[in-house]
């Protein structure tokens, strides 16, 4: 394994990554997750490689990473599998120092280049097998997945503290803790330029994927309960939940806006000038879109899982998961709430994305990973042949 030194004096290194659905980062947390760790390792000088599917992705180069489309089956329960599985079987084949697998369900290959002398890292984003819209083969694989991603991989990561402990107890296996991240940035002007027809500080936000966990529908009922003006912008759609979809749309009155996907300079437009930002969700990895919104410094109510708290207990305001009642309180209260304490949540929200959760410690912290990987191995090398 020959390496080339990068200018800051680090390993230049090949890395392929497996998982998400593609570039440019439009569909979820995965996909911002690799894009946001993956363009600042390509800027340290390593080369990146990224696999995408179609619809989702463009086959090329981006924000100085390569992407390469390959194909799928794509139905619900074939479309990321059989895209790992093709994109496994084609960075066997190429110069990778090491292949990154992103999700549970990825994982389920991490033991094929293992077997080929890869070097292989898998980072556990969410329990997948949680979600209701897999069935028990599914769930079943997803399970195998997340124990492939601990005892096959070559070294393990998860994204919450949370999840580091659990596995870790659960496996006897240490797996390490790397956060999600957000990108401390100023706040744009409000344009408009998707035409909602939106006023800055008057409107809530809502950013997920449309799938019965987010709890939407319980925010949807909450809301149809609350006497305000405001509007309700949830951003967002899910391919394959064509029925949950068509409820949501069926719940919400004329007070709330469904954008579809948003993202770029639209979606940090709509995060900095919301009133507020809400996050219903029954089961979460690590949300970004949480960290996204403290990063503008927006007060944030949340649903009191333990993914969201790790986030923001210290500084959102809080209700009870599932619980539509409660939730309508939480909504009243951050309607009307006073200036100062909106701008201390804000303030603080945003201080805390600067010290623990900002894109840039992530990608060093992963290159770190990485590189302590590579020199584990080396060595590893050099004692079997003494």
């Amino acid at each position: 394994m020959s390496l080339i030194m990068n200018k800051d004096g680090n390993s230049n290194l090949k890395i392929a990554m497996i998982g998400s659905k593609g570039l440019p980062a439009l569909f979820g947390g995965i996909e911002r997750h690799v894009e946001e760790i993956g363009r600042r390792l390509a800027g340290r000088g390593h080369e990146i490689t990224v696999f995408g599917r179609k619809p989702f992705s463009i086959d090329g180069e981006h924000l100085g990473m390569n992407v390469r489309l390959l194909p799928s089956i794509p139905t619900k329960n074939l479309d990321a599998g059989t895209h790992s599985f093709i994109a496994t079987m084609k960075a066997l084949s190429g110069p990778f120092d090491i292949i990154h697998y992103h999700g549970i369900g990825p994982s389920l290959f991490a033991g094929i280049p293992v077997m080929a002398n890869k070097l292989t890292v898998s980072t556990v984003h969410a329990l997948d097998y949680r979600q209701s819209k897999w069935g028990r083969v599914v769930k079943y694989l997803l399970r195998k997945g997340e124990a492939r991603a601990v005892r096959s991989a070559s070294a393990t990561i998860a994204v919450s503290k949370l999840m580091a402990e659990d596995l870790s107890s659960r496996y006897s296996s240490k797996v390490v803790y790397i956060p999600n991240g957000a990108t401390l940035r100023e706040s744009p002007p409000l344009r408009d330029l998707l035409g909602l027809g939106i006023e800055s500080g008057k409107f809530i936000l809502t950013v997920g994927r449309f799938i019965v966990e987010r709890g939407f529908d319980t925010l949807l009922e909450a809301w149809s309960e609350i006497d305000t003006d405001m509007k309700l912008v949830i951003v967002g759609d899910e391919r394959f939940e064509v029925e949950y979809a068509r409820k949501l749309h069926g719940i919400a009155d004329n007070r709330v806006i469904f954008p579809g996907y948003v993202a770029g300079e639209n979606l940090d437009e709509l995060y900095a000038h919301c009133a507020f930002y809400v996050l219903p969700s029954l089961v979460e990895g690590l949300p970004i879109s949480l960290m996204e919104a403290m990063s503008f410094s927006r007060p944030v109510l949340i649903s009191d899982i333990p993914e969201n708290l790790e986030v923001a207990g210290k500084v959102g305001a809080i209700f009870k998961r599932g619980d539509k009642s409660d939730l309508g309180r939480g909504l009243r209260e951050m309607i009307v709430l006073d200036d100062s304490r909106a701008s201390w949540m804000g303030s603080h929200g945003r201080k805390k994305i600067e010290e623990e959760y900002n894109w840039d410690s992530v990608a060093e912290r992963t290159e770190r990973f990485y590189l302590d990987l590579i020199h584990g191995a080396g060595k590893q090398l050099e004692d079997d042949r003494m």
